[in-house]
Formats: C-alpha cells, sequence, structure tokens
C-alpha cells in the first residue's frame, strides 16, 4: 500500500501551505479560503467516504485549483487528486490515483484534520471548522481505539 501523509503550515490571511505525499511522491498546494472552507468539506468529505458516498474537495489556488475525490469501490476507496487550471473541473488532469481500505485512504487525512483542530486558528488566518461529527467520522473509518 502507498503511504498517504497530509502535512500543513501555519495559515495567514487566508491562505494554507499543504503538503501532500503519497508513496514519497510529494506536492504542495497553497489553498484559500475563498470561496469555500476546503478543510470543512475535507472532514465532510471523509464522513461521505466512508459511509459508502463519493466525494469531493475543492482546493482553490485563485484561479486554478485541485480536486480530490474519494470514490468508493467494494470495501476500498479510490484517492483520485486532478489539477484544474482555473478551476475548471470538467479540464482536470489526474495528478495520482491511489486505492486501498478505507482506514489506509481516509485515516491519514483523520489525522491530519485532527492535527490542524489542535492549532485553532482563527480570522483573518483561517475561518472556523465544524468539528462537531470528527468522532463520528473516525467510527465510520472504521477505527475505534486509539489513532
Amino acid at each position: 500500500m502507498q503511504r498517504i501523509q497530509i502535512r500543513h503550515d501555519a495559515p495567514s490571511h487566508g491562505w494554507l501551505p499543504l503538503r501532500l505525499s503519497v508513496s514519497g511522491h510529494e506536492i504542495d498546494i497553497i489553498v484559500s479560503d475563498v470561496p469555500n472552507n476546503p478543510i470543512q468539506e475535507l472532514l465532510e468529505a471523509l464522513e461521505s467516504a466512508a459511509r459508502g458516498r463519493e466525494a469531493s474537495v475543492w482546493l482553490h489556488l485563485e484561479p486554478d485549483g485541485y480536486f480530490m475525490r474519494f470514490s468508493p469501490i467494494g470495501d476500498e476507496i479510490n484517492l483520485l487528486l486532478e489539477f484544474a487550471a482555473a478551476s475548471n473541473s470538467s479540464r482536470a488532469e489526474d495528478v495520482l490515483s491511489v486505492q486501498g481500505s478505507r482506514v489506509e485512504i481516509l485515516l491519514p487525512f483523520w489525522r491530519f484534520l485532527r492535527d490542524f483542530q489542535s492549532y485553532d486558528y482563527s480570522e483573518p488566518d483561517w475561518p472556523s471548522v465544524d468539528y462537531g461529527r470528527i468522532a463520528a467520522v473516525k467510527e465510520a473509518i472504521g477505527v475505534s481505539h486509539g489513532y
């Protein structure tokens, strides 16, 4: 299985530096919080994917963007990262694709969210995120003890 990691630097005035690593392939993304909050979208997407529904997250770069798509395939999840010039999803080009169990694909993103939550960022650097369902997301992923 390819190992997934996602890390962040501190956001500043609505910009969040991210680094997504999949088995050593690293992609640096500096995402905007306008017009959407991709951290909130990620939390919602993880729950949807863990419950067997397709979900996506728009990582807006102003004007370009990345789309992370989580697609359940049987008991597994496919993660597809696409780059779209001018954020035009109909012209998106695949950047990477990886498939694995819910734990292998979704848990690294859940861990990222817990880490992000621990910093308690606030405006003007980053909008608030409703973490009220984060425990339910962990349970839906299939992790019951620790993380």
